[in-house]
């Protein structure tokens, strides 16, 4: 039997492959200054639509939390506010020869260690720039360091924090990227309302999630001079071909369309003094760091400035290691005119309690402050609050915007697949050809074995929860009526295997927070499309597939998440269907106020509160 999951993995590589295709085509058409100053004006456009920032900044509100002398320099803990109420956990390194108005700054953002600021190898970064002369600010970044929302529930922490803030943002028509953009974007204030900070020399690095945080806030953040993402930089085609999958913050809605791809992103500062740092055996595709490298380079040399950027490649894992930092310094030593070398003498480190802001620390224990889950709670229970009364037509209008939906209008191409042959019922196959090269499977149990569609007065056509077949056996049959189950892309017989990042079970794989299902979705989100969307097309064409075939009544049953591609579906369909839900579809509302709800986000249509939510859906289809 193919195992049709495996088609989803190449469906989206041949999707990037021809974004970089036709990316290859633009750049081979800069030929001038002013080409490229076009090209990057595109590109801001792109970024732009890709984020909102909140309209106005509130007061920082600097608490002073403790000093600790070092050698060279002294250690400020600090809490800063980014949003009213939502404090930030910081670490300032100010060094002892500072010259109000002359000494460069760095914000230090951080990768995704567990603890944040208080990492060895991230405060080794930190002590060794202050110790050469400049200013460092390392923020600990949501759901890290001291900014858990579920300090007790480690299973909820760190990237997976970032992509549950995500998966609820979205349905509101944001994503975690920019909230942590902000944060870093206040950081940026906060070092430059200091006396110290020369604002010409202000700048930026980070290591892994800090390398992506590096290269976002760089990519809008016009105050910024230089920067030096490390172990990040790839392409996001290696990233897919590799099957590795990205965080929530990773994910810039819609920038990987009509030929977007991750070097764009530095090119947006061109020419601002670039440095781009790998390492060999770094999970993130060297290949692509130098390919990226080169593209960026070609920007900067019609621009007139080839020695601006530089490619550091070590020959170690995945980390800020030694070589690193040390073509760091140099680097930043050269374009900011500091006095020093790229030596790093032996520094020493302090534990998290020492460096820490908060008792325990836990932002749970600041008095007046919340959470990155209850500002998310909030802010969806306002934006949900707000939306306003539409008209059926309307919302469809918007859902199908929203969805990229494109309505099929004939019946799609399907194989006759061999049967599974079973004591009571046999399990009819039937592979739907939704796209090109795209396989999902229709299945029907009945006591005789068909190898053609068969025709008849009724049918059921259920959508599962994960696997149509399993869970039809469990279901009481309808007497003269035909039992299809539909597994559409992504679940049953076309759920992929890869991306698993380890062995897990099954029902992890796909709901994880890391996992396939979630990879997959966030791939689409980069390209400009949805999956929910793709799904509903699905289902949709498996609708007229069996019209085509002669059934006079469909019905549309459903479970689980298979309740929001039916649901919409029965919206959207050219045929008219029945629909016999079993069960309330659980809303988007419900579950973006549940901080570990495990809807999947590729079931969560962007911005759906701010159009609908599914028991409104649930009720048109059901007049």
């Amino acid at each position: 039997m193919s195992n049709f999951g495996d088609l989803i993995q190449e469906y989206y590589v041949d999707k990037f492959r021809q974004n970089a295709q036709l990316r290859k085509e633009k750049l081979s058409r800069l030929k001038t200054p002013e080409d490229v100053y076009a090209y990057i004006a595109e590109l801001r456009q792109k970024i732009k639509k890709a984020y909102s920032f909140p309209e106005e900044k509130c007061p920082l509100n600097v608490q002073h939390c403790g000093t600790i002398k070092g050698d060279g320099y002294r250690l400020e803990k600090l809490i800063y506010y980014s949003r009213p109420d939502f404090p930030v956990t910081a670490n300032l390194y100010v060094p002892d020869n500072a010259i109000p108005g002359k000494t460069p700054a760095l914000i230090h953002v951080l990768g995704h260690a567990l603890n944040g600021k208080a990492s060895k190898e991230y405060q080794t970064v930190g002590i060794s720039f202050c110790r050469k002369g400049y200013m460092v600010l390392m923020p600990d970044p949501i759901g890290q360091g001291e900014r858990f929302s579920f300090p007790d529930l480690p299973g909820f922490q760190n990237v997976r924090e970032h992509n549950l803030l995500n998966r609820r943002l979205l349905s509101i028509g944001d994503n975690v990227g920019a909230w942590r953009i902000w944060d870093a974007i206040r950081g940026v204030d906060l070092l430059l309302e200091r006396e110290e900070t020369d604002p010409e020399r202000v700048g930026v690095t980070g290591n892994s999630g800090g390398g992506t945080m590096t290269t976002l806030l760089n990519a809008v953040e016009p105050r910024l001079k230089v920067a030096a993402p490390n172990c990040y930089i790839t392409s996001w085609l290696r990233l897919v071909e590799n099957e590795l999958p990205v965080d929530g913050e990773q994910i810039v809605p819609g920038f990987a369309a009509d030929g977007g791809e991750m070097a764009d992103l530095l090119i947006l500062k061109a020419p601002n003094p670039l440095l781009i740092m790998g390492e060999k055996d770094d999970f993130f595709d060297i290949r692509g760091t130098r390919e990226s490298y080169e593209d960026v380079k070609k920007i900067y040399t019609i621009l007139g400035y080839p020695e601006r950027v530089r490619l550091y490649v070590g020959g170690l894992d995945h980390g800020y290691q030694y070589g690193a930092r040390r073509a760091a310094y140099g680097f930043f030593n050269e374009f900011f005119n500091v006095d020093s070398d790229d030596t790093e003498p032996e520094v020493q480190t302090r534990t998290h309690e020492d460096i820490a802001c908060i008792p325990e620390y836990n932002i749970t224990k600041l008095p007046g402050a919340i959470t990155a889950d209850q500002a998310v709670r909030t802010k969806v229970r306002e934006y949900a609050a707000k939306r306003p009364a539409r008209s059926k037509e309307e919302i469809k209008r918007l859902l199908a915007e929203t969805l990229k939906l494109e309505i099929p209008s004939q019946a799609p191409t399907y194989r006759q697949l061999r049967p599974k042959y079973g004591t009571e019922l046999h399990d009819s196959r039937f592979g739907i050809e939704t796209e090109p090269n795209l396989i999902t499977t229709l299945h029907l149990l009945n006591a005789a074995s068909y190898m053609h569609l068969p025709s008849g007065k009724s049918a059921e056509l259920y959508i599962p929860h994960q696997k149509s077949v399993e869970e039809m056996k469990e279901r009481s049959p309808k007497a003269d009526t035909l039992r299809f189950g539909f597994d559409y892309r992504g679940v049953g017989e076309s759920n992929p295997n890869g991306c698993d990042q380890g062995a897990w079970v099954e029902a992890e794989a796909f709901f994880g927070l890391y996992r396939r299902d979630y990879h997959y979705d966030a791939m689409a989100r980069l390209l400009g499309f949805s999956v929910l969307g793709k799904r509903t097309e699905d289902v949709i064409k498996a609708i007229l597939l069996l019209k085509e075939a002669g059934i006079e009544e469909i019905t549309l049953t459903a479970s689980g998440i298979g309740m929001y591609p039916a649901i919409l579906a029965a919206l959207f369909s050219p045929v008219k269907v029945k629909t016999a839900f079993e069960n309330r579809c659980r809303t988007f509302l419900e579950s973006s106020l549940n901080g570990t709800d495990n809807l999947p986000q590729s079931m969560t249509p962007f911005n759906i509160l701010g159009i609908t939510d599914f028991d409104e859906l649930q009720y048109f289809v059901e007049e």
